[in-house]
């Protein structure tokens, strides 16, 4: 058993609840080494950081982990999208990109404070709204 399975066997939260809060910290370091190479001249690097290095830990991570379950398991993987968080995980991923395709090219791929400004705010706020799912005080109503 793995320390994460550990943890979340004794956590009445689960492993959700873990993986939500496990995430934070690795976005808090790549926000700050995002802003230090926007700070010394380099804001295309640090805009390109944010996306890719999110994109690439997602890729090379759950393709290692599938990839390692099928040869040792010789079974397929089952992704199960079981309750309201991985829609909302899902949903504001989908809302922030979509938001940045449409936003930038319409600056003119010239970023300003209020494009930071109303990403940071819609980070806040799906936050709120993620961890608020997680602990069960926003929940669908069963039928």
């Amino acid at each position: 058993m793995t320390v994460g399975e550990n943890e979340g066997v004794a956590d009445p939260g689960g492993p959700r609840k873990q993986r939500l809060t496990t995430a934070g910290p690795c976005s808090h370091a790549d926000a700050f080494s995002d802003f230090t190479l926007a700070r010394q001249g380099y804001p295309r690097m640090a805009f390109s950081a944010c996306f890719g290095g999110i994109i690439f830990n997602i890729l090379v991570g759950v393709g290692l982990g599938c990839l390692l379950q099928i040869s040792r398991s010789h079974t397929d993987v089952k992704l199960e999208p079981d309750g309201l968080l991985v829609w909302v995980l899902a949903g504001a991923l989908g809302l922030s990109l979509v938001f940045s395709l449409v936003s930038v090219p319409l600056q003119c791929f010239r970023l300003s404070r209020v494009y930071g400004f109303c990403l940071l705010l819609f980070y806040m706020n799906f936050l709120v709204v993620a961890l608020l799912t997680e602990f069960g005080v926003i929940h669908l109503k069963s039928m």
